[in-house]
Formats: structure tokens, sequence, C-alpha cells
């Protein structure tokens, strides 16, 4: 059996992509979420769940958003690798796959007609890359490159703090990291209906310049209706020097409905 649940999202978007240093005529809201996942039973057991939420408040030159998200998964495992599940192996019930978990808040103050600064923190939790907790916050400085019709490019640069807490066994049990910021977000209309933008970020340790991280996301979408499209999405997490014992690249990819509530 597998089931894919509708994801409700206003139109893809990436942090940056508002004119700086515009004045919001009027308080402007919007909230958007998605919901989806898959589940299969018979000859092999196994469920993922996927969801997010986003929204902001724009008043006069100031903008506020969050954005939250969870990716969790658990399968009936097969423990001897015979090739199928046997009934032991059933009585044993689920066991955890996925779990990751994160929360980011942001503030922008327009400050010129294409600048923008930013402050922002937030926290993830995800044990399967080695992180029972990990907490940031950010100040930088936005820029607006390009402005058009179907293309549009943001720069951003700034400073971040992130205070780690690894999952039990790992030595050192926590850390802290200072590391520079850099992020390049594009978008691109190939025409009325079809629509591609991307954010790739750059971390730096200062302290230890080969611990870099490198996060993309990439979003293509289709729409289908006024209120309906259908997007592909593909996020990375490269991390340089990841928790020992962990693998240095996770990606997911994603494929959704999406309707748009506001």
């Amino acid at each position: 059996m597998f089931l894919v649940l509708p994801a409700f999202a206003a139109e893809s978007t990436f942090v940056g992509a508002d004119a700086a240093g515009q004045a919001f005529d009027k308080p402007v809201s919007h909230l958007a979420a998605s919901l989806g996942g898959a589940f299969t039973s018979g000859n092999t057991r196994t469920y993922t769940l996927n969801a997010t939420l986003t929204g902001d408040h724009r008043w006069h030159a100031n903008k506020v958003g969050a954005d939250m998200g969870a990716n969790l998964g658990r399968s009936v495992i097969d423990a001897d690798a015979d090739g199928h599940i046997d009934p032991e192996e059933r009585d044993a019930g689920w066991t955890e796959t996925a779990r990751k978990a994160w929360v980011d808040a942001r503030y922008d103050r327009y400050v010129g007609k294409r600048d923008s600064l930013y402050t922002l923190g937030g926290a993830l939790v995800d044990p399967f890359a080695g992180y029972d907790s990990r907490s940031h916050v950010q100040l930088g400085y936005s820029r607006v490159l390009v402005q058009g019709k179907a293309l549009g490019l943001v720069a951003e640069l700034g400073a971040d703090g992130a205070y780690e807490d690894f999952v039990e066994g790992v030595e050192p049990p926590s850390a802290w990291v200072l590391s520079v910021r850099a992020m390049v977000g594009t978008s691109y209309a190939f025409n009325t209906a079809v629509s591609f933008t991307d954010k790739l970020e750059l971390y730096e340790n200062v302290l230890t310049p080969v611990d870099i991280r490198v996060l993309n996301g990439a979003q293509l979408t289709s729409k289908l209706a006024d209120r309906f499209s259908l997007s592909l999405t593909h996020s990375l997490t490269f991390d340089n020097q990841p928790v020992e014992g962990y693998q240095k690249l996770d990606h997911t990819v994603t494929v959704a409905f999406v309707a748009s509530i506001l």
C-alpha cells in the first residue's frame, strides 16, 4: 500500500526573496503547510511522514517569519538479512529509521533599495546524524543582486554560532561552533506555469576551516491550476567533518501535490 497526502503550501520561495528595502503598504501575512507520507504493508512494513509549516508577517520595512518541519520513519527490520520478514521479526515490532525535526525564526529589517539586515535563531533534532540537538543563532546582511520578471538572485553573508549536543557515546559530548555563513538564492520562471528555486548555503568554522557544512534545497514547480501544482524537491546536507561514526552526506527527494491557501 502506498499513500501520498496532499501538500498545502504557498508558491515556492527562498529566504531573502523579497525586494530588499521595500516598505510594505499594509501588513501582510502568509501561512503555508505541507504534509506527505508513504506506507507499505505485506511482505515489508514501513512508513514515513514529512511535514512542514512556514509563515511570515510583513509591515512597513520589517518582516518576521518562521519555518518548522519534521521527517519521521519506522520499519519492521529484516534483522538476519535473509530477504524476508519472518514471524519473529514481525513480533519484534517497529524500529525507528528516521527522526529529524527543526524550527527557525527570522527577522529582517530592510535598510536600502536592495539591502537588508537579518537575525535568525533555530534548533534541530537529528539523532541519525549524531545530534541529540543542535541550536544556532545568526546575524547577517542580505543583498538583492537581480530582480526581474523571470529571474531573481539574492546573496547573503553573516555569522552563525551553534551549540551541538551529540548522541550518547560520542566524545566529546558537545561542542560550540562559530562559522562564517554565505548564501546564494535564485528563482527562475520558465513560463507562467513552471518555475525553479534553489538556495545554497555554506558554513565554514572560523577556528577549524576544514569543518565545512553545505546545505542546498532545490525545487521545481509546475502549476496544474490556479491553486494547485506539482513539485519536485531535493534537499542536501553535506558535513565535511560529521559527528564521529556518521556519514558526511544526507539527501531527500520529495514529489508532492501543492495547494496554495494564502
